[in-house]
């Protein structure tokens, strides 16, 4: 029996053999469905590379875009300021502030205040201006707070009607022509640190020049 069946498959493998043409076909079928089957895997390798790919620029577009932006609101958020700080400080200068501080944090970079400062008249908790001038004043150098209610033994005017530039309120100095808020503040803080000696020497106030000065040396005195 088992003679029979090696005898029918050798039959029929010589049978396929001498059919050529039917063997080639079916080596054809078998060689194209290979090639198909790299191809497609070729191809489908070069899809995820190529998204893959795709994927990683858009991320670093993105970090880039993100750190610029970054740049740009820390640009906004951190604005430089200059302050000139005097008076009773230990380290009276220019100091490189950002913006919102605080006066309290320039006296700390000043070194701190020394042991003459007259805080009663300065309010540490404002916030300071890019180009100010502050002048933190000195015990016994008196204040318009401190002048008004004690009654200065100098009269805010004089009996001639000249505005004495040591002892007017700023109410009163800004009753001089060109003198307004803020040069009559930098006026009492002028004098707080240095006295003036001359109505010349108001001159010597930031802001204060020749031709302000022109307009109203007639009618302030020292």
């Amino acid at each position: 029996m088992a003679d029979n069946v090696v005898g029918k498959l050798k039959d029929a493998f010589e049978d396929l053999i001498g059919n050529k043409r039917a063997l080639i076909k079916i080596l054809s079928v078998v060689l194209i469905l290979l090639v198909a089957l790299i191809l497609r895997i070729h191809e489908q390798g070069k899809a995820d590379i190529t998204i893959e790919s795709a994927d990683t620029a858009e991320e670093l577009e993105y970090s880039d875009k993100s750190s610029d932006e970054r740049s740009d609101e820390s640009s906004e958020q951190i604005q430089v300021i200059f302050v000139d700080i005097g008076g009773a400080v230990e380290k009276p200068g220019v100091y490189q502030v950002s913006k919102d501080t605080r006066l309290f944090e320039v006296i700390d970079m000043a070194g701190g205040l020394s042991e003459d400062a007259d805080t009663d008249h300065v309010n540490r908790a404002s916030f300071v201006e890019d180009g100010q001038k502050i002048i933190i004043p000195v015990k016994g150098s008196g204040g318009t707070e401190d002048i008004e209610s004690a009654g200065a033994a100098e009269p805010m005017a004089a009996d001639n009607g000249l505005v004495n530039i040591n002892a007017a309120s700023a109410d009163e100095l800004k009753t001089l022509n060109g003198i307004g808020d803020v040069m009559a503040e930098r006026i009492i803080q002028y004098r707080t640190v240095k006295p003036f000696k001359s109505i010349e020497d108001i001159m010597s106030v930031d802001g204060i020049g020749s031709k302000i000065y022109e307009k109203i040396k007639d009618h302030i005195t020292v």
